[in-house]
């Protein structure tokens, strides 16, 4: 057997690009979460007080290590037809647990 040092550029690259795949996926990056979108959604609008015109769903990564965390943005736009809102509240919902992480409002 040769020792990697004599291995092609791609021979290693490839081993690289291996080793980060199967790390992030058993490290949670690319593997799926217990809570869904809708869920998380459902779970958000208990945290806030008022009928949303709008809502959007994202799923990312927060902290370190990185744990998966749904974002939740529920608004309403402004009447004024800007580019704006009247109201806005962004809730992080854990997409392991389902607890809600925080509760972020703009009037």
């Amino acid at each position: 057997m040769t020792p990697i040092r004599q291995w092609s550029l791609p021979a290693k690259m490839f081993i690289v690009l291996f080793v980060v795949v199967v790390g992030g996926y058993l490290g949670g990056c690319l593997g799926r979460t217990s809570v869904s979108g809708d869920e998380a959604v459902r779970i958000a609008r208990a945290e806030i007080d008022f009928v949303p015109e709008e809502t959007n769903a994202e799923l990312g990564k927060k902290g370190f290590p990185p744990r998966a965390v749904w974002g939740v943005t529920f608004w309403i736009p402004a009447a004024d037809g800007e580019n704006g809102f009247e109201r806005r509240t962004a809730v992080e919902v854990d997409a392991g647990t389902g607890d809600v992480i925080a509760v972020h409002v703009d009037y």
